[in-house]
């Protein structure tokens, strides 16, 4: 048989004809005493030299042994997988009593990590995610997932060792509702790994409180304020700099922008996040003049959002002011972006209209809520929606949530959670008819 193997690669009559030039030739397929069996040579027809395969963490390693001779062939096999077992990048089949190195241990956690990373990677390809997902959970796989389970032997996880990930993310100092995503995405680590047989369960992880954490709607009274500082600062330069603060803010900004008036009212009239700021364009804004005076906004999709939205009546005004403006500069065209146009980086323009919005909350000393909420530019989708749960009648919260491109339960958790029994002392002191 030894005589058989030696023979060259194109002896068809001696092998089965494989079907492709780089498939094994069955009867060539041999393993070596004293490896593992998932370790083979064999021959192809597609070279003369012997191949080497081996199963090991879920993938295969093929190469070429690069000699013609079977002896050294399985000499060249022995020192490959001694060279493997050195290196710790070979791992042995795992159960629950095997003690692992701790440079086998981390190979295999790199090699689940990888896979993981592999699974949602093919959930962005069928649009089941979006690709900024797929990033976060490299982000927190890679980093501090990656850090902590690489000192915690992957077959002998157990509730302390998942309480003691815990601690570690509180240690990093990460926000309640941070450490659950963190923890969702350690929890697929552990499944692939329950998967593979090498824990015998998924043990559960200790739960974490998280409580709404609303950014914190305006009052009536505080909105006017804020409009009538927006305009007053358009004469005002802002110097107060410290040395190296906020570089990125050009010259040109360094005054209130015109803009920022519309924008604000523009944010509260069609309940658009931040983000929708700096992607809409004049093309994505039809105004509907029929029974109901409105504009319809046909936005980039957003957190899954793709359907058109309505504004209230008085976004038609301003939109028209702001498309007057801006056609006095030389923009306003279909595919011209409706805030800060002139700006060809879009990332900054959240930069932009942030610290604006910021220089006018300190100056009226409302950057802070009444509970300590940090309040920023996305309070104004806050309080759109608020004011429309207050003044909006009987509108229901499923059409409220629709337009707003949310959900019912985002509305009812930090939206609705903000009302106080005053907002509503119209329903409270009302009569049955």
């Amino acid at each position: 048989m030894t005589e058989l193997l030696m023979r060259g690669a194109d002896n068809d009559e001696y092998f089965f004809a494989p079907r492709v030039r780089n498939a094994p030739i069955k009867a060539s397929l041999t393993c070596i005493e004293g490896l593992p069996k998932k370790l083979k040579i064999y021959r192809i027809s597609g070279s003369k030299y012997w191949q080497l395969r081996f199963y090991n963490q879920g993938r295969y390693i093929t190469q070429s042994l690069k000699t013609t001779e079977f002896e050294q062939a399985q000499e060249l096999a022995k020192a490959f997988f001694h060279n493997l077992a050195v290196s710790g990048s070979y791992v042995p089949h795992i159960t629950k009593s095997v003690d692992l190195t701790h440079l086998q241990n981390q190979q295999l956690l790199h090699d689940v990590v990888e896979e993981v990373l592999s699974h949602e990677l093919e959930k962005v390809h069928r649009d089941e995610i979006k690709h900024g997902s797929y990033v976060m959970s490299k982000i927190r796989l890679e980093g501090l997932i990656f850090d902590f389970f690489k000192n915690h032997l992957l077959n002998k996880i157990d509730i302390e060792v998942l309480e003691r990930f815990i601690a570690f993310l509180t240690a990093q100092k990460l926000s309640p509702s941070t450490m659950q995503g963190y923890i969702a995405q350690a929890r697929k680590v552990l499944r692939l790994l329950y998967r593979k047989k090498i824990l015998k369960n998924v043990p559960e992880f200790p739960l974490i409180k998280t409580q709404p954490n609303s950014r914190g709607a305006f009052t009536i009274t505080e909105y006017k304020a804020i409009l009538r500082k927006s305009k007053e600062l358009r004469a005002c330069t802002y110097a107060d700099w410290e040395r190296g603060h906020k570089i990125w803010i050009k010259s040109d900004y360094h005054q209130m922008p015109v803009e920022m008036n519309w924008l604000i009212r523009f944010m509260v009239y069609t309940f658009v996040r931040p983000g929708d700021i700096r992607q809409i364009k004049n093309k994505h804004i039809e105004i509907i003049r029929s029974t109901y005076l409105y504009l319809r906004l046909n936005l980039p999709e957003v957190k899954r959002h793709k359907a058109a939205t309505v504004s209230l009546p008085s976004a038609v005004r301003i939109y028209s002011a702001l498309l007057d403006y801006q056609r006095s500069r030389g923009y306003g065209k279909p595919d011209d972006y409706v805030f800060f146009p002139e700006v060809v980086n879009r990332r900054a323009v959240l930069d932009i209209a942030g610290w604006c919005f910021n220089w006018i909350l300190n100056d009226l000393d409302l950057k802070a809520g009444p509970h300590g909420t940090d309040r920023s530019l996305y309070s104004l989708r806050h309080t759109a929606i608020t004011f429309r749960l207050i003044y909006g009648g009987n509108i229901d919260l499923l059409t409220l949530a629709r337009n707003a491109r949310t959900s019912v339960e985002m509305i009812e958790k930090f939206y609705a959670s903000t009302l106080s029994a005053e907002m509503n002392i119209a329903l409270i002191h009302g009569r049955r008819q």
